[in-house]
């Protein structure tokens, strides 16, 4: 059986922050970015204002979040994150 290698989890992506919480992938977005972790399954909680992903969901949230923030500024290779 293979083994899939999750992606490393980065501290933020442009406005979103993301942590862990057990299983889950928690972040933080404007609004404007919901729907990106509607499509991937995620989970409102309103109490701590945060969005549950699944860990297994989060490489392409990611990619997603990463496309849609600053696209002129990724477009020219600048990375806002800080990331080389």
């Amino acid at each position: 059986m293979a083994e899939h290698r999750l992606p490393d989890l980065p501290s933020r992506v442009g406005p979103c922050e993301f942590g862990e919480f057990g299983k889950l992938v928690t972040v933080r977005c404007p609004k404007e970015l919901a729907h990106i972790l509607q499509r991937a399954g995620a989970v409102w909680e309103p109490g701590s204002r945060r969005w549950l992903v699944q860990r297994r969901r989060i490489g392409p949230v990611i990619r997603s979040l990463e496309r849609a923030t600053d696209p002129l500024f990724r477009h020219a290779g600048i990375d806002l994150d800080g990331r080389d």
